[in-house]
C-alpha cells in the first residue's frame, strides 16, 4: 500500500475545507430565505400556525 504525502493530506483538507464554506454558505442563504419568506403574510399562515393560536387561552 502506498504512503500517501503531506501534499495529499493537504489537497484533502484543502478540497474538505471548500466543501464546508460551500454549504455554510448555502445554510445561510437558506436562514435568509426563510426569513424574508415568513415576512409574506400568507407564506407565514401556510407555514406556521402559532399565529392562528396567538392570544387564544387554552
Amino acid at each position: 500500500m502506498p504512503r500517501k504525502s503531506q501534499n495529499d493530506y493537504l489537497d484533502l483538507a484543502d478540497r474538505v475545507t471548500r466543501a464546508l464554506k460551500i454549504a455554510v454558505i448555502a445554510l445561510l442563504v437558506a436562514l435568509a430565505a426563510s426569513q424574508l419568506a415568513l415576512q409574506i403574510p400568507q407564506v407565514r399562515m401556510w407555514v406556521t400556525g402559532v399565529d392562528r393560536l396567538e392570544g387564544t387561552p387554552f
